[in-house]
C-alpha cells in the first residue's frame, strides 16, 4: 500500500478504532505506519531532484526539453531528468508547424 494513504486512513480512523487493529485489517505492520508518520513531512533527495527539475521547467516556461534541462543541471543525467519530466507530464510544447 502507498505509505501517505495509509497514513492519512489511520488517522481518520484512530478516534474509533485502536491503532494495532485498523493496520491488521489494512496489512500493514504497526511499526510501518509509524515509521511512515514521522518521515511523512521529509523530503527524500529524489524529491528534491524532482522538485529543481520542475521549478526549472515553469520557470522557462516548458520551452525546454530534457536535453536543455540537463545541461542547465550538471549533477543530473539526461535519462534521469527525462523520465522525471515524462512521469509529471513537464515536456516541452512543439510548437504546430504550419504547410502552406
Amino acid at each position: 500500500m502507498v505509505p501517505k494513504v495509509v497514513v492519512e486512513l489511520v488517522e481518520e480512523l484512530k478516534e474509533r478504532m485502536p491503532i494495532g487493529e485498523i493496520c491488521r485489517h489494512l496489512g500493514v505492520a504497526r511499526s510501518s505506519y509509524y515509521r511512515w508518520k514521522v518521515n511523512e513531512n521529509k523530503f527524500t533527495q529524489k524529491d528534491l531532484r524532482d522538485q529543481q527539475i520542475g521549478d526549472l521547467c515553469k520557470l522557462h516556461k516548458f520551452r525546454y526539453g530534457y536535453r536543455k534541462i540537463t545541461e542547465l543541471l550538471t549533477d543530473i543525467s539526461e535519462k534521469t531528468v527525462q523520465r522525471v519530466m515524462q512521469k509529471y507530464g513537464w515536456q516541452c510544447r512543439v510548437k504546430v508547424k504550419k504547410r502552406k
